[in-house]
């Protein structure tokens, strides 16, 4: 099998951090088990959603926040093994766009003007990213176990499943949003470019990839 001739470094290599990364979580967990529930329920409770939002400048937070992009950069980076890119422009792409979709959701609260309104979506934005975090931590376990062994029909199954999670958080989300841009009397054609350009377009492109892979 070549999952036993898979060197012992190797293995290794990535399951370490993916480990790092989930103990990370789970001492949030474990120091600010209300916090943490706020932040895995925040999408769907409005009370709750309130709590994370009031408490974003919290390290625990930022905690979670930076381990869940890590988490992220992991799948990717089992995900992209086959085509020998340089883990290193993995992360970097992915932060860079993190950044950008962060600086176009603040930049376009000076543009609308609706404080109240962007800081609930830079809310849902940060909470997304966390959960999405979260989604991928059994997928890349996965990868690192399982990935060059004989079993690649599952895992393209366990991928289709992941995207089906993913796309169904991503269009809950988007209603969501759209939802809260109508009840602060914003056109439907600012809602439609602004969803196009930031919620739409990623989706699209998430399911491109996968479905082409």
């Amino acid at each position: 099998m070549e999952l036993i001739e898979r060197t012992f470094q190797g293995y290794f290599g990535l399951l370490i951090p993916l480990l790092l990364g989930f103990f990370l979580i789970v001492s949030v967990k474990r120091n600010r088990f209300n916090l943490f529930i706020s932040v895995l329920l925040g999408q769907f409770n409005k009370a709750q959603f309130k709590i994370a939002q009031n408490n974003l400048d919290e390290q625990e937070m930022t905690i979670m926040f930076w381990s869940s992009i890590f988490l992220q950069g992991l799948c990717l980076q089992t995900i992209l093994s086959s085509f020998h890119i340089n883990p290193f422009w993995i992360y970097l792409i992915l932060i860079g766009l993190i950044f950008l979709k962060s600086a176009a959701i603040k930049g376009s609260r000076k543009i609308f003007q609706k404080e109240a309104l962007f800081e609930g979506y830079y809310t849902s934005f940060f909470l997304m990213v966390i959960h999405i975090g979260w989604i991928t931590f059994p997928l890349t376990l996965t990868n690192i176990l399982y990935l060059n062994s004989p079993f690649n029909n599952s895992i393209q199954n366990i991928y289709i499943f992941f995207l089906i999670v993913v796309l169904a958080y991503l269009i809950y989300r988007l209603f969501y949003l759209v939802t809260e841009a109508a009840k602060e009397n914003i056109s439907y054609l600012q809602i439609f470019f602004y969803l196009c350009t930031l919620e739409i377009l990623p989706l699209v492109v998430i399911s491109y990839y996968f479905f082409k892979y």
